[in-house]
């Protein structure tokens, strides 16, 4: 199932790779992602596959993983 999820961001370090991380966790292989950075913040846009067939992720659990890996550990 291909799943495309778009961030937008003020840039910090090690974020991207932070994000990677937590996507594999949630087992979403990356094929393609597109990040730009324009006056101190970062639009990501990934196209990713679920990568096990039978899995189950929501958008609102990829969405929570993402905003802890980012920092925002209160926000739900």
């Amino acid at each position: 199932r291909g799943v495309k999820i778009q961030m937008c961001c003020e840039r910090k370090p090690g974020l991207l790779l932070s994000t990677m991380r937590a996507l594999d966790n949630l087992g979403i292989d990356i094929h393609q992602a597109v990040i730009t950075y324009c006056n101190g913040f970062a639009m990501d846009i990934f196209r990713a596959q679920l990568r096990n067939e039978g899995q189950d992720v929501h958008p609102e659990q990829i969405k929570a993983i993402l905003l802890d890996s980012a920092g925002f550990h209160s926000m739900n």
